[in-house]
C-alpha cells in the first residue's frame, strides 16, 4: 500500500520543471504565438544590452555642453545662440552626429548611454521587485489556502487590508518618507506589490489540496512543509511564471511613475529621470522626452505579449 502511494505521489505531483517533454511541450505551444516571440526577443535584446551596452557606450554621466541638445543621427535642427560681439541672436543648423547616434541632452549627455542605463535601472527593478513580490503572495497565498482556519482568516484579512491601500499612493508615501533610494524603490514594491498573487494563488491551492497526490503524500506521513513546497508550489509554478511576466510591467512603469514626479534615485539615469528631464525641452529638444517613452513603450508591450502567450501556452482549453 505505502508503495503505491509512493507512485502515485511520484506520477501525479511530478513538477512540470522537472520534465523536459512538458517544457518543450510549453515551448512549441508559445512558439505559434507570434506576439509572444516578438516580446521574448525584445526582452532578450534588451537584457542584453543592459548587460553589455555599458562596456561600449559613454559614461552617461557625463556633461558636454559644448554638445549639447545635439539631434539624433539623420535629424537636423535649428539653434539660437546669443553672439556676445554682436549683441544678437545667430541662428545656425546642427546635425546628428555619429558620436552621439541618438542625440544629447541640455547638458550634452549621450542619450544612448542614458538609455542603456534607464534599461539595466529597469530591469533590476522590475526583476528584483517582482521577485520578491512573487515569493511573498506565493508563500502566503499557498499557506493561507493549505492551512486554512485562523490561519487563513488572519493572512486574508491582511491581504484585504493592504489592497485598500492604493498602490502608486502607498509607494510614493514610502518613498517619501525613507528616500528615494534605488534599493528602497525596490523594496517598497515588493513588499507591497504581493497581494494580487497571494489571492490567485490562494484560490488555485484551493483546488489543489484536495487532490488525491495531496492526500497521499498526506496518508505517507509527509510534513506539512513537505506537501507545501514539495508539491503544492511546483504545481501552481505555470501560474506563477504568467504572474510574474504580466507583473513586470506594471514594476517598471510604477518606477517610471516615481522617477517622472522626482522620486527617483537621482543618482542613476532611469528612463523616468530622463523623461522628467526632456518634458521641459520638446520643443527644442523632442528627443529626451521620446526615446525613453518609446523604449518604456516597447519594454511594457513586450512583457505583455509574452505574459500573454505564456498564459495561453499553460491554459490546456486554449487552442493556440
Amino acid at each position: 500500500m505505502t508503495e503505491r502511494l509512493r507512485d502515485i505521489v511520484r506520477r501525479i505531483s511530478r513538477p512540470p520543471s522537472n520534465s523536459t517533454r512538458l517544457i518543450n511541450y510549453y515551448w512549441q505551444r508559445t512558439r505559434r504565438n507570434k506576439l509572444a516571440i516578438f516580446g521574448l526577443t525584445f526582452i532578450i535584446f534588451l537584457v542584453l544590452l543592459a548587460v553589455v551596452g555599458p562596456f561600449f557606450t559613454l559614461d552617461p554621466t557625463l556633461v558636454d555642453f559644448e554638445n549639447k541638445n545635439l539631434p539624433p543621427v539623420g535629424f537636423t535642427i535649428e539653434q539660437s545662440v546669443y553672439n556676445t560681439e554682436t549683441d544678437d541672436f545667430i541662428t545656425t543648423k546642427v546635425s546628428g552626429t555619429w558620436n552621439h547616434p541618438l542625440g544629447t541632452d541640455s547638458k550634452g549627455r549621450d542619450m544612448l548611454a542614458m538609455l542603456i542605463s534607464g534599461a539595466r535601472v529597469s530591469m533590476l527593478v522590475g526583476l528584483i521587485a517582482t521577485g520578491i513580490a512573487i515569493i511573498l503572495g506565493t508563500i502566503i497565498g499557498v499557506l493561507s489556502a493549505y492551512l486554512g482556519g485562523w490561519v487563513d482568516n488572519v493572512l486574508m484579512r491582511l491581504t484585504d487590508i493592504m489592497m485598500t491601500f492604493p498602490f502608486f499612493i502607498l509607494l510614493v508615501l514610502i518613498v517619501f518618507i525613507f528616500g528615494p533610494s534605488l534599493v528602497i524603490i525596490v523594496l517598497a514594491i515588493g513588499l507591497t506589490g504581493w497581494t494580487g498573487t497571494a489571492r490567485l494563488l490562494r484560490s488555485e491551492a484551493l483546488s489543489l489540496r484536495t487532490r488525491e497526490f495531496i492526500t497521499a503524500a498526506k496518508a505517507m506521513g509527509a510534513s506539512d512543509n513537505r506537501v507545501i513546497f514539495r508539491h503544492l508550489i511546483p504545481n501552481v509554478i505555470s501560474l506563477i511564471i504568467v504572474i510574474a511576466t504580466l507583473a513586470i510591467p506594471g514594476v517598471i512603469l510604477a518606477e517610471a511613475a516615481l522617477s517622472f514626479i522626482g522620486l527617483g534615485d537621482p543618482t542613476v539615469p532611469s528612463w523616468g529621470i530622463i523623461l522628467e528631464a526632456g518634458q521641459n525641452s520638446l520643443r527644442t529638444a523632442w528627443w529626451v522626452a521620446v526615446e525613453p517613452g518609446i523604449m518604456i513603450f516597447l519594454t511594457v508591450l513586450a512583457f505583455n505579449f509574452l505574459g500573454d502567450g505564456l498564459r495561453d501556452a499553460f491554459d490546456p482549453k486554449s487552442n493556440i
